[in-house]
């Protein structure tokens, strides 16, 4: 029963998707193929030399083919240099592989018109905008460079709070993204937000694995999205749906019809669902998809406050190398208390994941199999795991889950069970259990004061007794001081950390109690 659901789901999507893809007409609107409006950057007036801003020659030319009815603005030979831009219906940016857009480094052309400029921002516009828009499109083999060196070393020393993105079209219909490459945005990379009909082909998205909150692709409250053949190398998730609003047009799902096929994600946080779910999230498949480095495989994320209704997931063909966290669904975010943490009263943003199929999955050189943890008021059912083969160096911890099994191998290398059974963990079809462990009672939490000048307080919690080491190192991965390195109990503990013998900067601060270990940075502001 539950199988043929799964292979109706799987081809609900897929008919929706071939739909959508043989329905779309991208940079046509009204016009037929012998009187498409075509502007081109060589004879249009913009200057290439990576210098000049072409902001108003740009959204002039936009502006100007979807009042011609759509058409297709071609860059070329250059590297065009501009601030925001608005794309209106029917619009094509073409970039060819000899060209790319820089997004300017002046900070004060993202602000908000009318805003002041002398003063600092909680806010800034993305490099590109759509708002309402139907037919737009950004295609070929160029680049869009956001250019987010200095946005990321402003806002890890404190000097500013906020970070444009790169594309951002707002209840949109009919989105397309074929062939281009995205790179280095002050802060997400692609986020459709109310859109229907988003299509992501064969894009590439990079940024330094340091780079903060550099994520992928975020699909917000979408519906029929398809994205396949990417390959994604950044500083956050690769891809996270997000369902943080509820949609009243389709009130079982804020998310629903998402398909991701064929890509392959390097470093950065694997396929993410969450942590915004309160609107639900419906009908997503995952198939055929390459892991190598990442911090998590396959994550569904989110907490009490911001919990929704997330079933019929399905993860089929999977291949991970050196992932962190193969699997981990956790209705808690972004630390997991102990499995003392008390039932609270269930109410409409309880997270609830449900109805979840992991099949066909490979994954090697893990220090984790992974969490499927539940909060105890509503525990994660019908979790399905087939043809599974996970090779880590711990097991998998199960607390206010069931899973059922069929096929699967979880080979944890440091003796203790593949499968770590908590409260109200349940496992069939499986051996090598090992019953009542408490060890994602482990947490390490944000330094307080953050930033800092020259004391702040890192408190961490431990399960049991422990071999702790806690030590200070700098971006360039260097240690530079060890804070703790001593067996200690089980419980609360609260390290008082002085600084004064550092210098101004970002730094990182890591745990490591019997090969449990977390990392968070600090940032000291002398």
């Amino acid at each position: 029963m539950r199988l043929q659901k799964n292979i109706l789901i799987t081809t609900f999507i897929m008919f929706t998707i071939v739909g959508l893809m043989n329905s779309v007409s991208y940079g046509k609107g009204k016009n037929t193929n012998a009187n498409l409006t075509s502007v081109d950057t060589t004879s249009n007036g913009f200057i290439g030399d990576g210098v000049t801003d072409n902001t108003k020659a740009i959204q002039a030319a936009l502006d100007s083919v979807s009042a011609a009815g759509g058409g297709v603005i071609r860059f070329s030979n250059g590297k065009f240099v501009t601030g925001p831009l608005t794309i209106q219906s029917n619009d094509t940016l073409e970039i060819d592989s000899s060209a790319g857009l820089l997004g300017t480094t002046r900070m004060t052309a993202y602000y908000k018109p009318g805003a002041d400029t002398t003063k600092p921002t909680g806010s800034y516009q993305p490099l590109l905008t759509a708002n309402h828009a139907n037919n737009i499109a950004i295609i070929g083999r160029g680049y869009i460079d956001g250019q987010g060196q200095e946005w990321w070393t402003a806002y890890e020393n404190g000097t500013i709070s906020a970070r444009p993105r790169m594309f951002q079209p707002n209840h949109c219909n009919n989105v397309l993204l074929r062939g281009i490459t995205l790179k280095n945005s002050p802060q997400f990379h692609f986020i459709p937000e109310w859109c229907t009909n988003v299509i992501v082909d064969s894009v590439t998205i990079l940024a330094p694995s340091s780079s903060p909150n550099t994520d992928g692709i975020d699909p917000a409250t979408c519906h029929n999205v398809y994205i396949t053949n990417c390959y994604i190398d950044n500083g956050d998730d690769n891809i996270a749906v997000k369902s943080g609003n509820y949609d009243s047009s389709d009130p079982n799902a804020g998310c629903s019809r998402i398909y991701i096929s064929n890509c392959t994600f390097m470093h950065g946080h694997g396929v993410s669902i969450g942590s915004e779910t309160s609107g639900g999230v419906d009908s997503m498949y995952v198939d055929s998809c390459t892991f190598n480095g990442t911090d998590n495989g396959l994550r569904i994320k989110s907490y009490r406050g911001n919990g929704g209704n997330v079933r019929d997931i399905i993860y089929s063909n999977i291949k991970m190398t050196n992932v962190q966290n193969a699997i981990y669904f956790t209705e808690y975010y972004p630390t997991i208390p102990s499995s003392s943490d008390p039932a609270q009263q269930v109410t409409a943003t309880t997270p609830h994941f449900h109805d979840i199929t992991v099949k066909n999955l490979t994954a090697t050189g893990s220090p984790y199999a992974g969490v499927v943890i539940g909060v105890p008021e509503m525990p994660l059912t019908n979790i399905h795991f087939q043809n599974v083969n996970i090779q880590a160096q711990s097991g998998l911890q199960v607390r206010n889950a069931t899973i059922d099994t069929a096929n699967v191998t979880i080979t944890a290398s440091n003796g203790r069970g593949s499968y770590l059974l908590q409260v109200n963990g349940y496992v069939t079809g499986a051996t090598s259990v090992e019953n009542n462990v408490t060890p994602s009672g482990f947490s390490l939490s944000q330094n307080y004061p953050n930033p800092f000048n020259p004391s702040t307080k890192i408190k961490f919690s431990l399960a049991r007794e422990s071999n702790v080491k806690l030590e200070i190192y700098n971006t360039l991965g260097q240690r530079v001081e060890t804070l703790i390195n001593q067996k200690m109990q089980a419980g609360e503990h609260e390290y008082n950390f002085n600084a004064s013998g550092l210098s101004s900067g970002v730094y990182l601060y890591k745990i490591n109690a019997d090969n449990n270990v977390q990392v968070r940075k600090m940032v000291l502001l002398k």
